[in-house]
């Protein structure tokens, strides 16, 4: 019988990991006050880190996060370029964290301030990690943002991350990765902006074929069209291809999604299998 227990450890105060009985660290979820909250690794089978952080050439890249890069007036809360657009995503009080057996699950509130000192909404994100005996794994992410007290527009931006996910460089299509979709299509050129209920990226690292999923989910307002690079960002963008979002202050935006870590082929009666068990959930 299968008993994997995940923890979390507190490496500084703005700084878990969690573990895995027998294997160590296989994820990490800082909250730097510079920084917006995000994971930085996360640890399938064979114990390969399918996630890239701050890459060279994309230093605003994190591993998985929640952010976006043009909010009302051109605030930005993605690149941190412009000190004078600059906007900060707080974390208010605790970071809840609990764990049992082989799934572990951290949520907190947030809020995303100017750099004039005023909040423009808030939102609550959590975080859930489940592993399996072979060292496959769930992390099911979710926000809901909320206004506080005025209308709030995100803008249509490629620099945006609701959520962004950064595949590790040895799976990229560029190096060698195969990246897929739910419709049969292949690569950049036949994916991007299109949309598709699940996207894979699957690639062979110490002889063993691993790959990345990131599921969409049907309660999402809108069916995700994929922002999909051949050479690492992978994000459910569809306010890049669809237009800009209004919420009103009385309105929320609750978004879900599922990164499946897996063994073999992105197979996709599998993918589809996966996709409609999450969609249950």
């Amino acid at each position: 019988m299968f008993n994997m227990q995940l923890s979390f450890g507190q490496e500084t105060p703005c700084v878990v990991n969690v573990r895995a009985e027998g294997v160590g660290t296989i994820s990490r979820y800082v909250w730097y006050s510079e920084l917006y909250p995000h994971v930085t690794c996360l640890l399938g089978p064979g114990k390969r880190n399918v996630l890239e952080n701050q890459p060279a050439d994309h230093l605003h890249h994190h591993g998985v996060c929640f952010s976006h890069g043009v909010v009302n007036d051109h605030l930005d809360f993605y690149l941190y370029r412009e000190k004078h657009k600059l906007g900060k995503i707080n974390v208010i009080g605790d970071v809840r964290m609990e764990s049992h057996e082989n799934v572990a699950t951290l949520s907190h509130d947030s809020e995303w301030v100017t750099a004039e000192g005023d909040t423009l909404m808030t939102d609550t994100r959590s975080y859930r990690w489940e592993v399996f005996e072979n060292g496959e794994l769930y992390l099911d992410t979710a926000i809901t943002l909320q206004p506080v007290d005025t209308t709030v527009t995100l803008h249509p931006t490629n620099e945006s991350g609701m959520p962004l996910v950064r595949p590790a460089d040895w799976l990229v299509a560029n190096h060698g990765g195969i990246l897929s979709d739910s419709e049969g299509r292949r690569g950049e050129k036949e994916m991007f902006g299109k949309p598709a209920r699940w996207i894979d990226e699957t690639a062979e690292t110490d002889g063993q074929l691993i790959g990345l999923a990131i599921l969409d989910h049907p309660s999402n307002p809108v069916q995700a069209h994929w922002f999909a690079r051949d050479y690492g960002p992978l994000s459910p963008n569809y306010n890049f291809f669809t237009g800009p979002i209004e919420l009103e202050a009385t309105s929320q935006l609750a978004l879900k999604y599922r990164i499946f870590v897996h063994q073999g082929h992105g197979n996709p009666d599998r993918l589809n299998d996966e996709y409609n068990k999450f969609s249950l959930s």
